[in-house]
């Protein structure tokens, strides 16, 4: 085959892991599980005056770090959030079952989303990308 050839058929393209546990993975896990616990502990002692600006942390604590965590390396943003909604389920056993809960949920709802927009949209641009090439 030629060279036209490899390109057209992908021959040339390397398919990539959908899931890569290294390292790096691990560390953000547990990164994603002492972030998620402080977290958890200052929705259960927030006062009531802010306490939805409490509950609207855990939103951000993993969006803007999970995103920017996943621009540097997926695997490690796939461990963060996978990792910050483990940290939930303890705590909603042994400590609050609402708060350990939400932060579940809301963490592999938000994984779900970022998963499917970002990371699977960005693995299909860049392969149409290589097939214009």
């Amino acid at each position: 085959m030629n060279r036209i050839d490899e390109k057209q058929f992908g021959l040339r393209e390397k398919t990539e892991k959908e899931l890569k546990l290294d390292f790096g993975t691990f560390i953000f896990a547990g990164i994603g599980i002492v972030a998620s616990w402080f977290n958890m502990l200052f929705i259960l002692d927030a006062p009531r005056t802010i306490e939805v600006l409490a509950f609207l942390s855990i939103i951000f604590t993993t969006m803007i770090p999970g995103v920017v965590i996943a621009l540097i390396n997926r695997y490690w943003g796939y461990g963060y959030l996978i990792g910050f909604a483990i940290a939930g389920i303890p705590f909603l056993i042994v400590i609050d079952l609402f708060i350990g809960g939400y932060t579940f949920a809301t963490t592999i709802f938000i994984f779900i989303i970022l998963w499917l927009i970002f990371w699977k949209t960005w693995r299909s641009l860049s392969s149409i990308k290589a097939g214009r090439q």
